[in-house]
This record gives C-alpha cells, sequence and structure tokens, in this order.
C-alpha cells in the first residue's frame, strides 16, 4: 500500500523511486520476468494511482503531478482538468481536501500475443476531508498494460473499468474503458405501479440545520445500520448474492444493512412490493429493485418521506430518478453524519462516506426522494 501524509511524504516517495529508475519511473527490469508482482505493481501503477488522487488536495503542487506525467502514462489532460473542475466545485460547496492515500490489490494477469502485460487490479482511495477530518472513499477496477521496452517492463496504458471516484458519475463514466461500463453505478428496474406517497425532497441547503433524528421512536438499532454498512461497503459480506452484474447491488446492499439495524422479513409473493425477504433460493423484488423498496417502505409503513435531502441521518436512505429517466435507479443509505452533512455508503460502484455534495454533484439536475427510517 503507498500511503501519504502531507506533501513532503509523497514528494520525497516519488524521487525515491525516480532514483530507482532513471529510465521512466513507472518502469522495471524485465529481465526473466513474465508476470508482474505485487511490489512492482505498486511501485508503478501504485505511485500512478496516488498521482491521480493528489489533484483533489486543496494544496495540490502541481509539479508533483508533472513529474509523474514525463514521459510515461500521463494522466490525460481532459481527465486532470475535470478533476480540477470537480475539486474546485466541491471547494464551493465548502468541502476540500488534505491528504490523501491509495492502494492497489492484485486481481488477475495475462500476457498477450504481442508479449504485453495486463494487470488487473483494484484501487482503493481514501481522501481526507479537511474540514472534519474524516475518511472518503471508493474502490474502483483497472485494467494495466506493461510493455517491455529496452528490457523494462513500462506502465503505458490504464483503462478504466469502473467509474473513478475523483468525478461525479456523469463524468467519471466518460473514462471507463470502451464507455461499456457507463451505466456502472445505476441499477436496473422495473416498471410498475408505484405505492402512493412518494415525495420529492428539494436538495436546497437550509440556513439553519434541522433537529436531530430521533432515534428512540423505532426499536431498530440505527448503529448496527451504519456498522454494516461501513464493515461490507469493499469487502462484501458472502451471506448474500452480489448483484453487481445483475443490475446492480445497491439496494440488495441496503436491505442487508436494513436488516442488521432490525427490519424483519415480510413472507410473501416475491413479485409483491407488500412483501420483503431474502432466503439461500430467492428474494423479493423490494429487496433488489429500488422503486420496490421504495413503495414496501412505504407500503409497510416503515419509512417517511423527507422534504429536504440534508435532513437524512444515519440509518435513513436516499433514492435517485435521474434528470430525463422514467424511473429511480440507485438507493444509498447515510451511515455516518458531521457537521450538518450526511456521508452516504453504498454499493455499485463502492463508495465509503460519500458526502451529500459529492452525491448532488454525481446526480446533477436529478430528482431525489429522501427515505427516514
Amino acid at each position: 500500500m503507498i500511503k501519504k501524509h502531507g506533501k513532503k511524504v509523497i514528494s520525497t516517495l516519488l524521487a525515491f523511486f525516480m532514483l530507482m529508475t532513471p529510465n521512466s519511473m513507472l518502469s522495471v527490469s524485465a529481465e526473466n520476468i513474465d508476470a508482474m508482482s505485487e511490489s512492482v505493481l505498486h511501485s508503478t501503477a501504485g505511485v500512478y494511482i496516488q498521482s491521480r488522487a493528489e489533484i483533489m488536495l486543496s494544496d495540490n503542487d502541481s509539479s508533483i503531478i508533472s513529474d509523474i506525467d514525463a514521459d510515461i502514462l500521463s494522466i490525460s489532460s481532459d481527465e486532470k482538468l475535470q478533476i480540477e473542475k470537480y475539486r474546485d466545485a466541491l471547494a464551493q460547496m465548502g468541502e476540500t481536501y488534505s491528504d490523501s492515500s491509495s492502494s492497489v490489490e492484485m486481481l488477475s494477469q495475462y500476457m498477450d500475443n504481442d508479449g504485453k502485460l495486463h494487470v488487473k487490479a483494484k484501487e482503493t482511495t481514501m481522501l481526507t476531508i479537511a474540514e472534519n477530518g474524516m475518511e472518503s472513499g471508493y474502490t474502483a477496477r483497472h485494467e494495466f498494460i506493461y510493455t517491455n521496452i529496452n528490457s523494462c517492463w513500462v506502465l503505458t496504458e490504464d483503462r478504466q473499468l469502473e467509474p473513478t471516484g475523483l468525478l461525479p458519475l456523469c463524468e467519471a463514466t466518460k473514462f471507463v474503458y470502451g464507455n461499456e461500463s457507463s451505466l456502472n453505478g445505476i441499477e436496473a428496474t422495473e416498471e410498475i405501479s408505484i405505492y402512493p406517497g412518494e415525495i420529492e425532497a428539494s436538495v436546497a441547503k437550509p440556513s439553519i440545520e434541522s433537529s436531530d433524528k430521533d432515534y428512540t421512536t423505532k426499536s431498530y438499532s440505527y448503529t448496527a445500520m451504519a456498522t454494516y454498512l461501513e464493515t461490507y461497503w469493499d469487502d462484501y459480506n458472502d451471506d448474500y448474492r452480489d448483484f453487481t452484474d445483475s443490475g446492480g447491488d445497491c439496494t440488495n446492499f441496503a436491505s442487508q444493512a436494513l436488516r442488521a439495524g432490525g427490519w424483519e422479513d415480510v413472507n410473501g409473493f416475491y413479485q409483491n412490493y407488500n412483501y420483503w425477504w431474502y432466503n439461500f433460493l430467492n428474494q423479493t423484488w423490494s429487496w433488489t429493485s429500488v422503486n420496490y423498496l421504495g413503495s414496501f417502505a412505504r407500503a409497510s409503513g416503515r419509512c417517511s418521506m423527507l422534504t429536504n435531502v440534508w435532513d437524512l441521518r444515519i440509518g435513513d436512505f436516499l433514492q435517485v430518478q435521474p434528470e430525463n429517466s422514467t424511473s429511480k435507479v440507485h438507493t444509498m443509505m447515510v451511515s455516518y453524519f458531521s457537521n450538518g452533512t450526511p456521508y452516504f455508503t453504498y454499493h455499485t460502484s463502492n463508495r465509503y462516506r460519500r458526502s451529500m455534495n459529492q452525491v448532488l454533484l454525481d446526480w446533477g439536475d436529478a430528482s431525489y426522494y429522501a427515505y427516514r427510517t
């Protein structure tokens, strides 16, 4: 893992790698090597990933980034510009970042017919929010391409397989390799007759923070919900099926957290939104579908609707219907609250304590539906 605590440390780290590999910082001797080791992955792709995260820091030193960009695997000028714009937009909303840490985990690798080494890896990046010292993070899969140049493995291409958390979702999907995953993070939904009573929530931040949630009116454990979300945001619970590649895992994950906090199963026909259950063979549509969960929450009386997204608190959930869409597509739950800001932890794509500011930039002019559990 490559971690950084302050600009001075990362500058020293980068200088060390440059001394170790004078031809290119992102290269390593290819003699007698037909596979990539974790250490080499960390010293090449890991440094590159860290450099991208550095752009988000409020005291970012562009000279550090330019050192990395020098000859090999430059961060594209377009992506860098978009990250900078995102950083500045968040700063205008009162959210800046003081520190970052990144790691890469090897998933698989193979050699293609041209002698290039393809390494699939998972990035985990955490950013420290300067205003409260809290970490916000994400994971994303990559396919790194290494080319043998002058007997050195040189990192020459980054194929992003999932949207980066360094950009709003609408921008991040543009950089996904082949753009096949342009809807990654957006859950497939069924056309249904929605249970009445849904209220669209305002996104305007109130000048005075609303009163706190009364955590004693129901017998749920909101702490258990938050703990579950933050335990399994990236390390999935094997007791449940993963729907990431079957329309999206966001509502499945929210249902797991609700059950962990005390929501009891309601048995009945699996396609009817009046029922909500999961077993080793099947589950209700309300367990995995955005629209069905929202309808169950209202029909069962387990949730009430909030009129403003900023009123959300720990254990509450938010659903989103993109602009020009006829259906809601995403569910995310609040796992943390600080300084008037809810923070969401969710799946597909995996996000840890993503702030309300980030969420609003992710989805833009969408319709938001806020549920008080």
